[in-house]
This record gives structure tokens, sequence and C-alpha cells, in this order.
């Protein structure tokens, strides 16, 4: 996906991929168990030049069909350093965050399935204009 820059008429590129609890990507995962979510952006020449401040990076979860739709990890600040060109953090996400398929949430049995998608936006020292997002596969959170 893609990265919109304000003022700026460059747009740069923003990805992410989820990793089980051995470091390998994955769509499957167990609900109880550790995992983290990779996420990466380029700055685009000429503002990678004049940078500062912070980039704010939040991870958020969405069921598909009953369930949980939250941010999940910590809020993550990665200092923005002048001339460099890609970023690359971990979130991580602790097991048990969200509810495997079949475990009650609201009364009702989930489905397990959860679409993933991080917000990254600029901050210098507030909010400004630069924002984009990432979207991640469809993973699904069985319950062993």
């Amino acid at each position: 996906m893609s990265i919109e820059w304000g003022v700026f008429p460059n747009q740069s590129n923003m990805s992410m991929f989820v990793h089980d609890n051995t470091g390998a990507p994955g769509t499957v995962l167990d609900a109880g168990l550790p995992f983290d979510v990779h996420v990466s952006w380029v700055v685009p020449d000429p503002i990678n030049d004049v940078i500062g401040g912070n980039f704010r990076v939040r991870v958020y979860a969405e069921s598909i069909g009953p369930g949980q739709e939250q941010q999940v990890g910590g809020t993550q600040l990665v200092p923005a350093v002048p001339n460099q060109t890609n970023y690359a953090i971990h979130v991580n996400v602790p097991g048990g965050t969200l509810r495997g398929e079949g475990e009650a949430f609201g009364g009702q049995p989930v489905s397990g399935m959860y679409k993933f998608v991080a917000v990254l936006q600029h901050m210098n020292p507030g909010p400004n204009q630069c924002s984009g997002y990432g979207e991640g596969p469809l993973i699904h959170l069985r319950t062993p």
C-alpha cells in the first residue's frame, strides 16, 4: 500500500507480514502463542534528506465474522533519521490477545479469521499530513 507525504507529490510503499512464534511468515497461527507483525516502509527522496520527528505505527486486527476488532501490540514510535530511506519494525502481539476459532466472544463463537492493517503517521512533534497504511493477509487463529 502507499504512504502519502502531505504537501510533497511523492508517494512510497508500506508493507506488513505476520510471523508466527518461530519467526516464519504464517497465515495459520495458534491463538495462545505470541506472534509478530513485521511492518516496513520507504521514505523517498528528497523527503528523507529533511525528515525529523518520529513515525507512529499501530497495528489493528478486524475479525471476519464474529470476533474482536482492536489494536494489537503496542503503539511504536520510530525515530525518523535524516537520509534514511528504509524502515522496518516488529510489533509483538502476546499470545491470547485475539480469540481463536470457536472461542466465545460477546456470547458467540468467533470465526478465528482476522484481517490485519498497519497504520503509519509521521509526528513532528504532533501529527501532520504524512500518513499511510499497509494491509496484511487474512490470518486464521486456531484453538488447538
